[in-house]
């Protein structure tokens, strides 16, 4: 096994123990579909190298301070679902793997009868490059097409991360996309879904919470 293909073995293991999504054998299998095509990849030595990275990861993850910047996204990101704004984390790879994967949520709201105003996310490129810059950039738009709803969505959004005390920064054209400075991405594997099945389960609470006002309950429609 060659050090250059050693090399960027080793990088794509940095990345994706760092991102703190994948399990250990996850970011294994994704690393080896990679270099599939190489006839003298060593996976025994792949495996060696992942364990060591992700086991001192988590044990660094033991002094981290709470919460983390990624927890606190979490929380503005939930508080951005049940206002309506469909918020995904680490949605697709690009920035139409995440604007489907957003329309596709929206499409499963609405089947239920709940009507959204927009989204809201970043994806795997964003988060890679946040990684190693602090800047993570966040894709939105209104979900009717409307000019004057994204502006809306948009400034919600910013709202909601000033409040958790992140710092953003948006020129205020709809072309272009805001960001949070100086994100501190720190983030193990949990088995968590924090896209669909965790705004499900927003929506179905905030529907309990409606019944006990006299409203129709949100999970009747699911």
């Amino acid at each position: 096994m060659n050090p250059e293909l050693k090399e960027e073995a080793l990088e794509q293991i940095e990345l994706h123990v760092r991102m703190g999504f994948d399990d250990e054998e996850e970011i294994f299998e994704g690393i080896k579909e990679m270099f599939f095509e190489e006839d003298d990849f060593d996976e025994e030595w792949l495996k060696d190298q992942l364990s060591t990275y992700f086991s001192k990861h988590i044990n660094e993850s033991k002094e981290w301070k709470h919460p983390t910047d990624f927890e606190r996204l979490v929380k503005v990101f939930d508080q951005l679902n049940e206002e309506g704004i469909v918020s995904l984390h680490r949605a697709g790879y690009t920035r139409q793997d995440a604007e489907d994967d957003c329309f596709e949520m929206i499409d499963t709201l609405g089947s239920a009868g709940y009507i959204t105003k927009g989204y809201c996310y970043y994806h795997s490129q964003d988060l890679e490059r946040a990684l190693n810059s602090g800047i993570l950039y966040l894709g939105y738009y209104s979900a009717d097409g409307q000019e004057n709803t994204a502006q809306e969505v948009v400034e919600t959004i910013l709202n909601k991360l000033k409040q958790e005390e992140f710092q953003v920064e948006w020129n205020g054209s709809l072309e272009t996309r805001p960001f949070i400075k100086k994100i501190d991405w720190k983030k193990v594997p949990d088995n968590i879904d924090y896209n669909h099945g965790r705004i499900i389960s927003i929506h179905k609470n905030k529907g309990s919470a409606e019944s006990k006002k006299g409203k129709k309950p949100f999970w009747k429609f699911w």
